[in-house]
């Protein structure tokens, strides 16, 4: 069976955030419930980071069905955790909505990208 563990960070209990992570065989699974917003995006940030860093050849993914709210810095968290191919869950209308504008955003962000940057022209006496 899994294992997880739990650090809620609150002040106010209207204005928390719990984050839980769960090991499975293969994954390892973040799960984010409640406020996503400054300052609580920093604890955030460093228990993703920490979950990164154990994940060795672990699938990581990211629940995001108990979160209620992201500002701005949320958004960013999201974003800098979506980059590197992490799958999502979420479930409300406004969090869906705000996962599929990051990966949009990065998409469009990806595109450019790889259009700024030079190819190599092909010789055309070179199959």
């Amino acid at each position: 069976m899994g294992h997880y563990s739990a650090l809620p960070i609150a002040i106010r209990s209207q204005s928390m955030l719990k984050v839980t992570t769960k090991e499975a065989q293969s994954s390892l699974t973040f799960i984010l419930e409640g406020r996503l917003c400054r300052p609580w995006t920093v604890e955030a940030e460093r228990g993703w980071t920490k979950l990164v860093s154990s994940a060795g050849n672990k699938k990581l993914l990211l629940d995001l069905a108990g979160v209620t709210f992201v500002d701005g810095d949320g958004e960013a968290l999201l974003a800098s955790m979506m980059e590197s191919g992490t799958k999502v869950r979420a479930r409300g209308v406004q969090v869906s909505h705000l996962v599929t504008q990051v990966q949009k955003r990065m998409q469009r962000k990806s595109r450019r990208f790889s259009r700024s940057t030079p190819r190599p022209r092909r010789d055309p006496g070179v199959p």
